[in-house]
Order: structure tokens, then sequence, then C-alpha cells
């Protein structure tokens, strides 16, 4: 069926197309709309090369993280510093505050990516382990954050879904 038709069907029972009514301007069919070329579902790599100066101003996000994971975290920092350094974004652990922060600096590409190491400070805040929470740089993966505190009645129960949760 063509983006811009609707079926419809006769009194005899023959199903015939006409032209979908567009409500504004900008509601009408475009010349992509139908090319069997494009495939709408990949998600293209970011190239470099579509953001050549870099980034023209910093941006900076921090996250605090319990007493508890500032062992794990300084242990596991370099990895973390190294990964994002790949990406030309810095982070800083401030263990007087109990904090993370990531930033972006000139050699800083790709925009999107502030916001996945913004991503990956949360993880680690929340105790998922490093390996697991590196992968969030990656431009086909995705997370999101559920409390489920008040979802369950028991404590060990709350434990059991946090491990199913995170693979």
């Amino acid at each position: 069926m063509n983006v811009g038709m609707e079926e419809h069907e006769n009194n005899n029972g023959d199903i015939s197309q006409k032209p979908k009514k567009h409500k504004g301007k900008h509601d009408k069919p475009k010349p992509w709309d139908d090319d069997p070329n494009i495939d709408r579902w990949t998600i293209e790599k970011f190239d470099p090369s579509w953001n050549e100066s870099g980034m023209l101003e910093v941006s900076s996000f921090s996250t605090l993280f319990p007493q508890y994971r500032e062992k794990y975290l300084q242990e596991v920092w370099p990895t973390v510093k190294s990964a994002l350094k790949e990406y030309g974004v810095s982070c800083e652990l401030n263990l007087v505050e109990g904090s993370m922060t990531v930033s972006t600096t000139r050699k800083t590409r790709d925009p999107y990516i502030i916001i996945k190491a913004r991503e990956l400070i949360r993880l680690l805040s929340r105790s998922v382990p490093v390996h697991q929470a590196i992968k969030i740089l990656d431009d086909e993966v995705q997370c999101d954050i559920i409390k489920i505190g008040n979802l369950v009645r028991s404590k060990m129960a709350k434990q059991e879904n946090n491990n199913l949760l995170i693979f």
C-alpha cells in the first residue's frame, strides 16, 4: 500500500485506493516515503567527519555515589577513563565530595556522547558492573533506570528483580 493512499471498500466488495486528505501543508507525502532503498530501522554509527570542528561549549554532568562504591570506583576508574577518552570526554572522580563528573573537551566530536557518558556514571553509581556500564557508550545500546523499590513487598524479592533486570 502506498503511504499517501487509503483503502476503501465499495458497495460491491471491491477495494479501491483514494488519496488521503491532508490536514496541513506539511502533511503531504515526501519523495523518500516510498523509497525502498531507505532502511528506517538502522542506526548509523556516528562519523567524526560530521562534526570536524568539535564542540563549541563545554558541557558537564555530575553524579553522586554512595560511600560503599568508593573502593570499587577507585579500582575501575582507569578503565572508565580510557573508555571515555576514545570519545574525547574527560572524567573526574572526586572522593572528597563522593561525585563523578564527565565533561566534553575540544576533541569531542559526537554531541550525544555526553548524554551517554552521563548515563555511564549514573549506572556506575547504581552498582552496575563497569563492563556492563561501558556498553552504554555504543550507539545501539540504551538504558532505562527503573525504580522498583515500592513495587515489591520484600527486600529479597527486590534483590532478585534487580538481578533479573541487569543484563
